[in-house]
């Protein structure tokens, strides 16, 4: 819908479509990734040719270029309308790639030329026709393009154009994130309250929730769910504020690598933690650590978007907003690590290696998560300090929890023990473990 939009003020003709969307009288698919074209997405193959008459031949020329992923099928009988992105062709002059509105789908059959065949289920997902679909020659209006025929200046900024919208679903879908660690931390946080042990000095037993091992888990679940509500309202503020595409695809990598990072990471233990129950979708759990491993994949593999996020950053093309106090340890992390990866950019440069050399390859690339993570601890933290719905106590968990995760810069830059960060920890844990009950019943999740 947003990428129609964005044309609609020169179009009047798209109002109706539009419309329909709004009202969900029909399903929208975003088509641009094909079964043998993803991270490259530039080289689709899928070709929209133009005819004499100005209207356009859309067609699939073989298996690889076919739309991978988006449900296109008539199995939940509701009418489908695509953007579907293809090579577009001129009097036998293949141009750059162009967005085409495509009727897929009505409720009970395939538009001519069209078809679809569903995927295998996911796992670990409710149902949904994730499927394969190809073009037949496929007749198109001239309406149907968005944009023009015009070969692009520059045709790589003219394909981050195109898709600009991706960068909207790549902070929109991880927002999830944060719902699902907040119904995990709840789940296993009350399982933890009612079931029962031996106390091996009595006969009495114990809820297991009085184990460090068990409330540890909760603690932090529902403290980085609480930090990360308060981070993705402050960066969809500045992302609604901001102008500049590179640091509004810049704000969504990097709460999208935090909000993934903490959740798959929490997810896997807050499973194991519910013993054989967690093996069951029944128990949710496991579902919501699926559906986040399917999150850091869609709109956007977050690996990719750190690879280029941090390439960009390095290499000096734009910078993201600097610490507001750069005493705070989270803060000293932030800056230690990327100027320890800028030293070893500066030797390969020297040496005559550049971003694209094999020494970046193997000496860079591997850090981008680490790198984009760091930015985005730190964000969070100032996020949450300055929300009235973060305690002081959970503040100190999380700033706690962030240290242990990369422990040994912190031994090694800033002088601190493993004994004495650890002892940290385990203090920040014990003064929010009162507060658990109330923080439990504040999630609402109970009631869901």
């Amino acid at each position: 819908m947003g990428t129609i939009a964005s044309f609609a003020r020169h179009r009047p003709d798209l109002e109706p479509v539009l419309l329909e969307l709004q009202n969900f009288e029909c399903c929208g698919e975003f088509m641009l990734t094909e079964v043998g074209h993803g991270l490259d997405a530039r080289n689709i193959e899928t070709t929209a040719t133009r005819n004499p008459d100005g209207s356009f031949d859309l067609h699939t020329p073989g298996w690889e270029a076919s739309k991978i992923m988006p449900p296109t099928t008539v199995y939940a009988r509701v009418p489908r309308v695509a953007v579907v992105f293809a090579r577009l062709v001129v009097d036998g002059e293949r141009r750059s790639m162009r967005p085409f509105v495509v009727r897929i789908a009505d409720r009970d059959r395939m538009a001519p030329g069209i078809t679809a065949r569903m995927l295998p289920p996911r796992a670990g997902a409710k149902v949904l026709d994730h499927a394969i679909t190809n073009f037949h020659h496929v007749h198109l209006p001239e309406s149907s393009l968005l944009g023009d025929v015009e070969e692009a200046a520059n045709p790589y900024q003219d394909f981050l154009n195109q898709i600009h919208r991706v960068t909207v679903g790549t902070l929109a879908l991880s927002l999830t994130n944060v719902c699902g660690l907040r119904l995990s931390s709840y789940i296993l946080g009350r399982y933890s309250q009612r079931r029962l042990v031996a106390d091996g000095n009595s006969t009495r037993r114990i809820p297991i929730i009085n184990f460090s091992t068990q409330h540890i888990p909760v603690l932090t679940a529902l403290t980085l769910a609480d930090v990360l509500e308060a981070f993705a309202g402050e960066t969809c503020k500045y992302f609604r504020l901001l102008s500049d595409d590179k640091l509004r695809a810049g704000l969504a990598c990097i709460f999208k690598q935090t909000a993934t990072n903490f959740s798959a990471s929490m997810t896997n233990e807050l499973i194991e933690r519910c013993g054989w129950q967690g093996l069951y979708s029944h128990n949710q759990i496991i579902e919501l650590g699926l559906a986040t491993r399917g999150n850091a994949i869609a709109e956007g593999d977050i690996l990719v978007l750190c690879i280029r996020l941090g390439s960009e950053l390095l290499t000096g093309r734009f910078a993201m907003p600097k610490p507001q106090d750069a005493t705070c340890l989270l803060a000293q992390h932030e800056v230690g690590v990327w100027q320890e990866a800028s030293e070893i950019l500066a030797r390969l440069k020297a040496e005559g290696k550049g971003h694209r050399s094999e020494q970046f390859n193997s000496l860079i690339l591997p850090r981008s998560r680490m790198l984009v993570q760091a930015i985005g601890e730190r964000m969070a933290y100032e996020a949450a300090s300055a929300s009235d719905k973060v305690s002081a106590d959970q503040l100190e968990l999380y700033k706690a929890t962030c240290i242990l995760r990369d422990l040994s810069w912190y031994v090694e830059h800033l002088g601190l023990s493993r004994k004495q960060l650890h002892k940290r920890h385990a203090e920040a844990v014990q003064r929010l473990l009162p507060q658990l009950d109330e923080i439990l019943e504040g999630t609402e999740a109970g009631s869901l």
